[in-house]
């Protein structure tokens, strides 16, 4: 919803497929094999994990250097799962002695970087010095809101080339904000408390204010004149061309016509939404939904409480 606000197609910014998504088969890739610990895998597992990861990050770094050769914007979206090092997921669940590969615990190599360093927030695999050179905006929504979504999403989940996860159920790691915390410290630590970097913007109120998003856009190097709030719905033919994962997961971005004033989260009672989410998946996995919403919420006040505002 938000790259559709902002209306890039418009705004001299170079076209990403999906806005961005570089890492998407990377991550597949690693799903389909948290079933076990990193310890557990295979070396060829380890060998084409770590090959996706280099593939991905070559591409992204093809799409920059093209934008700069042609005098472009760039503004890329990416989940933090997609960017994130296998040994800390690994290690999230299933226990510090799982961070025993140097070979997938080592960043990749930026092409114009002379060094390649991890320093203690970072837990993608991209090195500190490629990620210094980028202006972040962190978008979160309420858990009560963001992981009901994620379940249904898994549930209905189609693997790509035997990709994907082993069950139809999210695992551990997709469900905490524990990275997006660190990614968003790491950031406020190299551009320090007195910078409008990392900004952090809260679904809600994407929905509720037009006129953040005017102000964002001036932050953000963006026309706020051609920023839209409504549009046509996706044509079938479009639809007929997507792969099957992501016809689930924008399927009901795809259906809208405009911001959906019925998708904000306010002021949720968690213990009543967990009735419905029993009722929807059933006893164990509506309360381990629960679970999980309970868990994140601590991160997701400490960004919220850090969000882009009006005053």
């Amino acid at each position: 919803m938000l790259v559709r606000i902002l209306n890039l197609e418009e705004q001299d910014v170079r076209p990403a497929h999906n806005g961005g998504y570089f890492f998407f088969r990377s991550m597949m890739t690693r799903l389909a094999l948290y079933r076990k610990p990193l310890r557990d895998w295979t070396p060829e597992e380890r060998a084409g994990v770590k090959v996706q990861e280099k593939q991905c990050f070559e591409a992204m770094q093809d799409y920059l250097e093209a934008a700069e050769e042609e005098g472009q914007k760039v503004f890329l979206k990416e989940h933090i799962s997609f960017i994130n090092a296998p040994p800390f997921e690994s290690e999230y669940m299933y226990g510090a002695e799982d961070r025993d590969d140097p070979s997938l615990t080592k960043v990749l190599a930026a092409r114009r970087a002379t060094t390649s360093t991890r320093s203690s927030l970072n837990l993608t695999a991209l090195p500190d010095e490629f990620l210094k050179t980028w202006y972040p905006t962190f978008l979160i929504r309420h858990p009560a809101k963001m992981l009901p979504s994620l379940f249904r999403t898994a549930l209905d989940e189609i693997q790509l080339d035997g990709k994907g996860r082993s069950k139809h159920e999210p695992y551990e790691v997709e469900s905490t904000l524990k990275f997006v915390r660190a990614l968003h410290d790491f950031y406020l630590q190299h551009y320090g408390e007195n910078s409008q970097w990392p900004i952090v913007l809260d679904a809600d109120d994407i929905m509720m204010y037009p006129e953040l998003m005017i102000k964002y856009a001036g932050l953000v190097d963006i026309d706020p004149d051609k920023l839209q709030f409504s549009w046509e719905k996706t044509s079938q033919a479009k639809l007929d061309t997507l792969p099957p994962a992501q016809k689930i997961m924008f399927r009901t971005f795809n259906c809208s016509t405009g911001v959906e004033k019925d998708k904000i989260a306010g002021n949720i009672d968690i213990a009543a939404e967990a009735e419905k989410w029993k009722s929807e998946f059933g006893e164990e996995l509506g309360g381990r939904l629960e679970r999980r919403v309970r868990d994140a919420m601590p991160d997701y006040e400490y960004l919220q409480a850090r969000r882009l505002t009006l005053g």
